[in-house]
């Protein structure tokens, strides 16, 4: 079989790495080709003679002018109108390769490429990987798009979901749709000791998002020979945002930014961290509560629709609900004083992340490509 993933990257994020471990493992058995359309990235080593990029950008003066004409008189806009040089690669590609299979990554890849797929070859497979939390898909994200959004759900020949909550709402848009797991990317096979003074907080760095600024709150109240460990990265503008953050809240003595982080180095990241913390406003399945779950440590996060889902509605790790930063405060605060209290969410870590295994996760979506 050939499948064609594609997205707006493959850099550094949650989405971009899994959706790269996915068609690595499906390289074993497949021919595999992936499409950046956006930007120009390849953070996971993918193989360079499979991997391609768009040749030209929309131009964006242009574009803008257009989109705004669209919201002015419509009320939303069309994301494909704009994207028809994208468009066009992304079929030179297929063509070229004979694609059996379009895995589009992310919701904004399904709104471009969806539909003018589905017009153009009626003979491929095209699926919808949805990465996002579904309310923050309808209500944020797609937006100004929303049309154009569900039409390219409600067309696709499949979606793949991160959790039971997405199922819920795709399921009404398009019956084919099933729940697929992100699986762990990190071969583990060693935990954490607990014992150093360190939370660990792994993150794409964007301030809104992840909360950065409910982590810049809390870390004020942590005891003093305790530290939050942040591996992340982000464009170089949210970098620096986050760095001026750090200031503007003087906790630089209690928030070490060690920048992105892969492999062994991300690894050693959470063995020497002692409880996970995620601060994120949304997240649908977050990779990196995965990575924590598997390395042992006991979770503490906002009640976002991912982490109830990995955490089993609070029976696997502790959520925390309305944003409510003094509340998060106490709780990181019960687990730093005892270590009894954190080997007993060690315990249930390990036992969740058995869920994650590659090899499970690669068995449903051979059973979704071949359905």
């Amino acid at each position: 079989m050939k499948i064609c993933i594609v997205g707006p990257s493959f850099g550094y994020g949650g989405a971009n790495i899994v959706a790269s471990t996915i068609g690595k493992e499906l390289s074993k058995e497949n021919e595999v080709f992936y499409y950046s359309y956006k930007f120009r990235e390849n953070y996971s080593k993918l193989p360079e003679d499979k991997l391609f990029f768009s040749s030209k950008k929309e131009k964006r003066m242009l574009s803008k002018f257009g989109k705004g004409l669209e919201l002015a008189f419509k009320k939303e806009f069309t994301p494909s109108k704009y994207k028809k040089n994208e468009i066009n690669d992304l079929f030179e590609i297929i063509e070229k390769n004979s694609v059996d299979v379009v895995i589009l990554n992310s919701f904004i890849a399904v709104t471009i490429f969806a539909e003018e797929l589905k017009n153009k070859f009626s003979n491929i497979k095209v699926i919808a990987w949805m990465h996002e939390d579904p309310d923050y898909a309808f209500n944020e994200l797609a937006k100004n798009y929303l049309t154009s959004f569900s039409k390219s759900l409600k067309i696709v020949d499949s979606i793949v979901c991160l959790s039971e909550k997405a199922y819920d709402i795709y399921r009404e848009i398009n019956n084919n749709t099933q729940v697929i797991y992100n699986p762990m990317v990190l071969e583990s096979g060693r935990i954490s000791d607990l014992n150093d003074k360190v939370v660990s907080f792994t993150a794409r760095l964007n301030v809104k998002v992840k909360g950065l600024d409910f982590l810049c709150e809390i870390a004020r109240e942590i005891p003093d020979d305790w530290k939050i460990r942040i591996a992340g990265n982000g464009r170089p503008e949210e970098v620096q945002e986050f760095l001026n953050l750090i200031s503007e809240r003087n906790v630089s003595d209690k928030i070490e930014y060690v920048g992105p982080l892969k492999g062994k180095a991300l690894e050693e990241h959470y063995l020497k961290s002692s409880i996970f913390l995620s601060t994120s406003r949304t997240e649908a399945l977050p990779l990196v509560i995965i990575e924590a779950l598997s390395y042992g440590l006991p979770i503490i996060s906002f009640d976002h629709s991912g982490a109830k889902e990995l955490l089993d509605n609070g029976e696997i790790g502790i959520l925390v609900s309305d944003f409510d930063t003094q509340l998060m405060v106490k709780k990181i605060n019960l687990l730093i004083m005892n270590k009894s209290l954190r080997k007993k969410y060690q315990d249930k870590s390990l036992l969740k992340a058995k869920l994650f295994d590659i090899n499970v996760i690669m068995s449903e979506w051979k059973n979704v490509l071949n359905d």
